[in-house]
């Protein structure tokens, strides 16, 4: 309701107006404080409302009236309105009161759950007793390591820190016309004949590792040895999708069945040369229609499809389908489909006709150039879930068998009762076209990787099992790749620095088992420490079951280096106890 008030003749008194002499309800303002009300006096005894003098303009003294009042269409007068029924100030409304506004709603914040089974509960009361030991040690180490342990800090500060400098761009060993992840313009750059706009930049980085092994795994010789390696690469940028990629190693050369690293041998006083120029990796990758964008100038041809050929890496099912860091294939691939619940489908062809490394399932893998490998690859991104369906063949001219190699994973979160969880659970198998050789045998892995983050901390807790059926064998696997079950922990990945290998078997021949790890941060993540322990059991009565357990402190020196230990011991069922430690100092640049 609105109150329009003039006052015209009177400046220095006080004008007086009554809610009847203007006929507009009345109105209960006893719930007003006049405080919040100052240039107004308020009378909480009646309805008249005193209102100060106004300024005299000309026009009022020369109308010698007052303006009307604004009349509503719904316009009625205090008799209409019983005295129990007047509309308060703050619009507060209850039964039979005929206030145009909407009634009052409190905010209730405490939303019912539904509640969880009891299995539930008991799962993650389970999974939480794996963390508990870990919170005494974490104080110890920090004793000991001189560094606070990372926990995560959700409350505002009370006083403003202000800007905070960013640190400098760590710059790449060589960048030319345009630098990686730099500010400012970009060039305007080169229009080809097909309509594509190219900047090219070229760009030199690498990562440079050496250190010093012990190994002794229990079945053989003991290896001490001082060991390097050089990751160089050079990529020139043409587009945001196209380039050229160039790689090398010149300090470790592969061989027919392992790679042998620069450096000496301590325990035979050798020194051990590994010297070469051989390209490790040279490939082409690029868009179609990012290459030819003159044949679809409005973009609705679908011409996107990606492709690459030459000497590459290729890994999929994370490694345990086809594990390559060199292989001379082209790859063909079409991405962002969706429909029928696929948010995102991407499909990838591959051919590879050299540089192939067949899987020996009992013991080092083989170079081979004869044989060749076709296969389709794809990947799902569902709302809950992404869904990979691979599959590979695999055929050679020299009897080392062929094969179908197929692969079904799935990798999502999942919503516990306090935590969130990651979960990995990967199906494959292997199927021989032809005779079973140990390079082509039939088998089955069931593998599932399992990972959360405690309460109140940054750190990680994973659960990595795996079920190895017969003997089964990857499409290709590199020769420090060793078996497919690296991805399962520390214990089962060798150190691809020399020849400290892994210290449980990574091959799945018949065989059940897992790694249990925790990982703590510390010093805002510069520092961490691993801690794992891992077993597996033979399921055919082969006498190979062992057990082991490992332990990895990694420390940033600063923006390229950091220093790495590792150190393990273990016990075979059927062989002596292993131990080994190393020491390696690994940059970035």
């Amino acid at each position: 309701m609105v109150l329009w008030f003039v006052s015209w003749n009177m400046i220095s008194s006080t004008t007086t107006i009554s809610a009847e002499e203007l006929s507009i309800p009345a109105v209960d303002i006893s719930g007003i404080q006049t405080s919040q009300f100052p240039p107004a006096q308020f009378s909480t005894a009646s309805t008249a409302i005193e209102i100060p003098p106004a300024p005299v303009t000309e026009e009022a003294l020369s109308d010698k009236k007052l303006p009307p009042l604004p009349q509503s269409s719904n316009h009625q007068s205090t008799s209409d309105y019983p005295e129990s029924n007047l509309i308060p100030f703050s619009y507060h409304t209850g039964p039979g009161c005929p206030s145009p506004f909407a009634g009052h709603v409190a905010y209730d914040p405490c939303v019912p759950e539904e509640e969880e089974p009891a299995c539930y509960h008991l799962l993650e009361a389970f999974l939480e007793a794996i963390g508990k030991p870990a919170e005494p040690l974490s104080h110890l180490l920090e004793v000991l390591l001189h560094s606070e342990h990372d926990e995560p800090h959700t409350e505002l500060d009370h006083h403003a820190i202000g800007l905070q400098s960013v640190p400098d761009r760590p710059p790449l060993l060589l960048e030319l016309n345009e630098e990686f992840l730099g500010a400012g313009f970009l060039e305007q750059g080169v229009v080809t004949p097909t309509g594509a706009v190219w900047r090219p930049a070229l760009w030199v980085f690498g990562t440079y590792r050496t250190g010093a092994n012990y190994f002794d795994g229990g079945t053989g010789p003991a290896v001490g040895e001082w060991a390097n390696r050089l990751d160089l690469f050079a990529q020139l940028n043409l587009s945001g999708t196209e380039r050229i990629l160039f790689g090398m190693r010149p300090l470790d050369e592969e061989t027919s069945t392992s790679r042998r690293f620069t450096g000496y041998d301590i325990r035979n006083g050798d020194a051990l040369d590994g010297w070469n120029a051989e390209p490790q990796t040279l490939f082409f990758e690029g868009d179609f229609g990012e290459i030819f964008p003159n044949l679809d100038p409005f973009d609705t041809a679908a011409l996107d499809y990606g492709f690459s050929i030459g000497r590459q890496p290729l890994s999929f099912q994370q490694g345990l389908l086809l594990n390559e860091d060199r292989i001379d294939a082209v790859t063909v691939t079409r991405n962002t489909l969706n429909g029928n619940g696929n948010l995102n489908f991407r499909g990838t062809f591959v051919y590879a006709w050299n540089e192939i490394n067949r899987h020996n399932v009992m013991g080092p893998n083989r170079h081979d150039n004869d044989s060749q490998l076709a296969g389709f690859f794809t990947e799902s991104n569902f709302r809950q879930s992404t869904v990979n369906a691979d599959v590979a063949y695999v055929w050679s001219e020299n009897g080392l068998g062929d094969m179908v190699v197929i692969g079904l994973s799935a990798i999502q979160r999942l919503s516990g009762f306090h935590n969130t969880y990651n979960s990995s659970l990967h199906l494959l198998a292997s199927i021989p076209t032809d005779d079973e050789t140990v390079y082509a045998s039939q088998g089955e892995l069931l593998f599932h990787q399992f990972s959360w983050t405690p309460h109140h901390t940054n750190d990680l807790i994973f659960l990595n099992t795996f079920w190895g059926i017969d003997q089964f064998t990857s499409a290709s696997r590199g020769p420090l790749g060793g078996g497919p079950l690296g991805q399962t922990g520390l214990l089962f990945s060798a150190a691809g620095l020399g020849r400290y290998g892994a210290p449980l078997s990574n091959q799945a021949n018949s065989v059940v088992g897992g790694s249990l790890g925790y990982q703590m941060f510390y010093n805002d993540l510069k520092e961490q420490v691993v801690f794992e322990i891992g077993g597996r059991q033979d399921t055919n009565g082969a006498d190979n079951a062992a057990i082991a357990t490992g332990l990895r402190y990694q420390k940033a020196l600063d923006q390229h280096w950091f220093f790495v230990i590792d150190s393990f011991v273990s016990k075979g069922e059927s062989t002596d106890i292993g131990q080994g430690v190393r020491f390696e100092l690994q940059s970035k640049f």
